[in-house]
């Protein structure tokens, strides 16, 4: 059903359809002017032939009628009516007469059920109405009467005149049945030769259809291809010959595709390179870390190696010993993340943040600064709170870190539509250009006791939750550190993941 659905409204089918509909139309319009001018055709052809028989006929008359020789009129008249002219072969006569001025019989087809010198009485308004313009009508006529089903019928009606007065009036009824029977053939014919041609029509539409969509159906497979970063499908070459819109679009969409090839192809080349290069900074930087103390505590081991029994020199090395080791164990935590922290979301309000509060002041100790906290959150958000809590405190740290005397750190925290907006701003000496684009790095750090981790695991951290982060400092002008996290208020729901 879905396939089907697919295919009713593909353009495809939509064009076939318009073809089919505008080839029919178009038939069907064209077969009905031809039938009906056949009609036309048709009924005009036998109207002349029944005035041209009472003409005939009424030629004959006057001298008869004058004389009163019934019997030549009658035989006028079956001489007349057994006559066919050219074409009459398929017309049936189905009454003719005679009559006087006065409406009696002077002649007629059937005397045995229409005698002579009897006025004619017509049975049905029909008769009485044809009866009394026949009377009264004083130049030659043609009535139609009857349906197709009830023998339909043309009358010509033709006036006698002797000295120009009238004398008689001949009456000449012609059956339309197999006329119309003609018409009907001729118009199965019609319709037959034009559904033909709708058929062909269709056909020939399906095929300039195919022909035509074909492009642009490859066109659309490719965008999708594209859209899903799949460049393995690269759509069929255009054909030169075509000089078209849809030629033309083609090949700019090839240029266009094979383009995209070589700027993903570039891209995933610099991305690895990239991250080769990341990784070489990365083991360069934990060689170095690692190396200071681990330098250290080999001289402590060797120098205790040839000391052994001197308690001084192990009671002075030892603690130096331990120092190092910490110092390796809290570079390689850091560089971990603590390697896995929990992703379970959950109702994070004001006082997961004024819960820090405590953690900040203790952070300052005896320094000379000045924290000032402003937590407008009111509602209860849908975030993770320990890592909420680890990038607040990462970032309060790292601006008490670089304080001078006297100075200031402020803390804001609100709502802005569906985004927490959390922002650390201080009094600082303010970051430079060179170092600002580097702050995110592992292992960068100004300062001489900083393992340069902190900020890059507070980028991650906020990378994890979909956020973003940015700092905006100059030299001189102390630095805002502002992190967008995207907040929900719908029931929490527990995840996992890794973050390195």
């Amino acid at each position: 059903m879905k396939i089907l659905l697919t295919r009713i409204h593909s353009l495809s089918f939509k064009f076939l359809v318009i073809i089919s509909i505008i080839v029919a139309g178009v038939g069907f319009t064209i077969s009905a002017a031809v039938i009906f001018q056949d009609w036309f055709r048709f009924r005009e052809v036998l109207e002349e032939k029944a005035l041209l028989l009472a003409r005939s006929i009424a030629v004959l008359a006057p001298d008869a009628i004058l004389q009163n020789d019934s019997w030549s009129l009658h035989k006028n008249l079956r001489k007349m009516a057994s006559r066919t002219p050219g074409g009459m072969r398929d017309i049936r006569i189905l009454s003719g007469m005679i009559l006087d001025p006065d409406g009696h019989i002077l002649a007629h087809l059937d005397p045995a059920n229409h005698p002579i010198g009897l006025k004619l009485a017509p049975s049905t308004p029909l008769e009485k109405d044809i009866f009394k313009t026949s009377i009264e009508t004083l130049k030659a006529r043609v009535i139609h009467g009857g349906d197709w089903i009830s023998d339909p019928f043309v009358e010509g009606i033709v006036p006698v005149y002797s000295d120009l007065k009238k004398i008689g009036v001949v009456r000449l009824r012609l059956s339309t049945a197999e006329l119309y029977a003609q018409a009907r053939r001729s118009a199965f014919t019609v319709l037959g030769i034009i559904s033909i041609l709708v058929l062909i029509g269709s056909a020939f539409g399906a095929l300039l259809s195919r022909r035509m969509i074909r492009p642009l159906t490859a066109l659309a497979d490719g965008m999708g291809s594209i859209g899903r970063g799949d460049f393995s499908k690269l759509p069929p070459p255009a054909d030169k010959r075509k000089k078209d819109e849809i030629g033309q679009l083609t090949r700019a969409f090839t240029q266009m595709y094979l383009q995209l090839e070589d700027k993903k192809r570039m891209e995933e080349e610099m991305a690895a390179n990239e991250k080769m290069i990341a990784l070489g900074r990365i083991s360069a930087g934990v060689a170095h870390e690692v190396n200071n103390p681990l330098a250290g505590i080999l001289n402590c081991i060797d120098t205790l190696k040839k000391h052994p029994d001197d308690r001084a020199l192990v009671d002075r090395y030892l603690p130096v010993i331990e120092k190092g080791l910490h110092r390796i164990r809290q570079i390689v935590a850091g560089l971990l993340g603590e390697l896995r922290v929990e992703e379970i979301d959950d109702f994070s309000g004001p006082a997961c943040l004024d819960d820090l509060w405590e953690l900040a002041v203790i952070e300052i100790g005896d320094k000379p600064i000045q924290l000032n906290w402003d937590n407008r959150l009111t509602n209860d958000v849908v975030l993770n709170r320990q890592r909420i809590q680890q990038v607040v405190l990462n970032l309060l740290k790292n601006s008490f870190q670089v304080l001078q005397d006297h100075g200031t750190v402020d803390f804001r925290a609100f709502q802005d539509g569906n985004c927490l907006v959390l922002e650390v701003e201080d009094n600082g000496p303010g970051i430079t250009e060179e170092n600002r684009v580097r702050l995110f790095d592992p292992f960068f750090t100004t300062r001489a006791d900083g393992t340069g981790l902190g900020l890059w695991i507070t980028y991650r951290l906020v990378r994890s939750m979909k956020g973003n982060i940015d700092i905006i400092s100059e030299p001189g002008s102390g630095t805002m550190v502002q992190v967008f996290l995207p907040a929900r208020q719908d029931s929490p729901e527990p995840q996992h993941d890794w973050v390195i």
